[in-house]
């Protein structure tokens, strides 16, 4: 079987006035420029966790098992089953984590046609693909291996077509996914997702007032809310918390860590009665209960 595998560390290229790359690379044919690998496991690779790549050529995951944490030009992505994530060319990526059991359909091409940049956009796109779009997705991925295997040198138009039918398909699933959560035709809810939990997860201390958030989103409060619990089904506030409940874990874990009084003041939680209190909560147990059980592991 012809299975190419992709590289996701090749250097920058070019560009030309109309946006499209200018390959760098050799100029061979369309087949050894784009890169189709059908089962890609990160635990099979020699994957350098949190190092960046800049990525030549335009890149479709599709996860069919496991889970994966990926950065994409900054913004962070948590890949499960069905998720799919649209990566343009030139962006800077880095997978930070995966499950021992990670697996999932890659395929990576160059800009072959002036304004499909345009088609695929300038930023990451992520969609939970939920039945039946999700088999066609696959099928997709299974017809390209089939015009691999049967590739005659010089019928480019036989593997461009597909893909560019593709990239519709994945945009038509995007506006689907939007429009049966009530978000179609407002601000983007996919980059406001991506850039509100980039910004909840950029400090150590997570920021718990939302309008920080908002303020710099340029979007009300309720707006904000709608988009995570449609997109996500947590709430604005629900990820704010679990993500201090998650820092306060990690400082509650260092034994040179602050005091609990300490640790309530750097997490944004007022006094340290009103960090207990929030902190059991969440997990079921005091902040001194938790690190004496911690460092009794």
């Amino acid at each position: 079987m012809n299975t190419l595998v992709i590289k996701l560390n090749e250097e920058p290229s070019n560009k030309r006035r109309n946006g499209a790359t200018e390959d760098k690379r050799t100029k061979n044919t369309i087949e050894s420029q784009i890169q189709l690998n059908m089962v890609y496991s990160p635990s099979g690779s020699n994957i350098v966790l949190d190092k960046t790549h800049r990525n030549v050529d335009h890149t479709i995951i599709f996860m069919t098992q496991g889970s994966m944490d990926m950065e994409v030009s900054l913004i962070k992505f948590h890949l499960v089953r069905n998720s799919l994530l649209m990566i343009p060319a030139n962006s800077v990526t880095a997978i930070n984590n995966f499950s021992p059991d990670c697996q999932c359909r890659l395929l990576s091409f160059p800009t072959f046609e002036v304004g499909q940049n345009d088609l695929i956009g300038y930023e990451p796109l992520m969609i939970d693909v939920e039945e039946p779009y999700a088999t066609t997705t696959d099928n997709y991925f299974q017809m390209m291996q089939m015009l691999f295997d049967e590739y005659v040198e010089g019928n480019n138009k036989s593997i461009m077509h597909p893909i560019i039918s593709f990239i519709y398909y994945i945009n038509k699933v995007n506006e689907i996914t939007l429009q049966s959560k009530g978000l179609l035709g407002l601000p983007n809810p996919q980059k406001i997702k991506s850039e509100f939990l980039y910004m909840l997860n950029q400090n150590p201390y997570p920021i718990r007032t939302i309008s920080y958030y908002t303020d710099r989103l340029n979007i009300t409060p309720t707006y904000l809310n709608n988009v995570m619990k449609k997109m996500t089904g947590m709430s604005t506030s629900e990820w704010i918390n679990r993500t201090t409940i998650r820092a306060a874990r990690e400082l509650l874990s260092d034994p040179k860590s602050y005091t609990v009084a300490q640790i309530a003041e750097e997490l944004h939680c007022g006094s340290e009665a009103n960090f207990s209190k929030f902190f059991k909560n969440h997990t079921g147990e005091s902040p001194s209960d938790f690190r004496k059980r911690i460092s009794n592991q």
